[in-house]
């Protein structure tokens, strides 16, 4: 594994990977042997960008807000929504409750298309 991590980083990044630290074993899931975690990464994306719609629907000013360094309407909404809930839900139903929907890949796509359709021009 470590062979051919290597000669992709170094083929698609052009960046050479001195030890296996730097490399396949730099995230300690791989060391602890955790090769099917990263489904738990796509899911944590899906649900974040969910939340993210419905928050900006309910606070249409809070990025606004952080940009001047108040953080509290994004605080006090995901106090509301998230943080007092718990362990309460499972997480379906917590995105059933919070978003109105079941969970959905749409808003995260939504996210990725505006993100790199700015970026690549498409």
């Amino acid at each position: 594994m470590p062979e051919i991590w290597n000669e992709s980083y170094k083929k698609y990044m052009g960046v050479k990977i001195e030890n296996d630290s730097e490399g396949v074993m730099s995230d300690i899931h791989w060391a602890w042997g955790m090769y099917g975690y990263f489904q738990s990464y796509a899911l944590g994306n899906m649900y974040g960008a969910q939340l993210l719609a419905s928050m900006d629907a309910d606070i249409k000013e809070w990025r606004e807000e952080l940009r001047k360094g108040n953080f509290m309407p994004a605080r006090g909404w995901l106090a509301k929504n998230i943080y007092s809930k718990g362990n309460l839900y499972s997480p379906t139903s917590l995105m059933k409750l919070i978003t109105g929907k079941e969970p959905t890949v749409k808003p995260y796509l939504d996210y990725l298309n505006k993100k790199y359709g700015e970026l690549y021009g498409f």
